[in-house]
């Protein structure tokens, strides 16, 4: 299982859960459309604090931190 865990607003598109766990195997961007979360307002993809693409295709026991883009000026 792969530890999805979506910050700040992303979580909205989860229900408010804090993260999710999923099956390794698909990329990052398939993980995202399968929970909800459209992957182009995901900025950063971080595996264990590493930033990765999201065509990143994660393995059992990782916990991925999805973050969104963020707007201001």
């Amino acid at each position: 299982m792969v530890t999805l865990v979506p910050v700040g607003f992303l979580k909205e598109f989860v229900g408010g859960r804090e993260w999710l766990e999923l099956d390794a195997g698909p990329s990052v961007a398939e993980m995202l459309v399968s929970v909800g979360i459209p992957p182009a307002v995901v900025a950063a993809v971080l595996r264990e604090d590493e930033l990765v693409t999201k065509e990143y295709r994660p393995r059992d026991g990782e916990r991925i931190k999805v973050m969104a883009v963020v707007g201001g000026g």
